[in-house]
């Protein structure tokens, strides 16, 4: 098995930037070229913008988030797990793209450009955390 490189840091602003940061020190430390890997920072800072507005219940503890990064077999693989309010993306209604920008109902555009730029995505609640998985094919020089 591959080396996993494991993150925590704090379902915040600042959190996200940590979480930016570690995996930008994880794709330096892979050689992996941003041309290969902007899908999962797109996807990454989307996942984690959501954890950080919509996880967690006014006056609870704050959300804290793992991250597993892991390159194996061609493939990039991110694994967010966080103690947030339940909630699985892949159940979220995708937004109807149809209608004029300046009647849509806000929401739901980011979901689904993570479900477009992944391979795979597989969301499970275990307990009281959330894990997402997000996996796609990378071009490894």
């Amino acid at each position: 098995m591959d080396p996993v490189s494991c993150l925590h840091v704090p379902g915040s602003e600042e959190g996200t930037r940590a979480a930016r940061a570690g995996f930008d020190a994880f794709l330096a430390a892979h050689r992996l070229a941003p041309g290969a890997t902007w899908p999962f920072q797109v996807a990454l800072d989307e996942v984690l913008s959501n954890i950080v507005k919509y996880g967690s219940n006014e006056g609870a503890e704050p959300v804290r988030v793992e991250l597993r990064m892991r390159l194996a077999d061609g493939s990039l693989e991110i694994v967010v797990i966080d103690d947030a309010l339940p909630f699985n993306p892949l159940e979220a209604k995708a937004p109807d793209t149809t209608q004029p920008v300046e009647t849509r109902k806000v929401g739901g555009l980011g979901l689904a450009l993570v479900r477009e730029l992944m391979d795979v995505v597989v969301y499970e609640r275990t307990g009281e955390r959330n894990r997402l998985l997000l996996r796609r094919r990378v071009a490894v020089a």
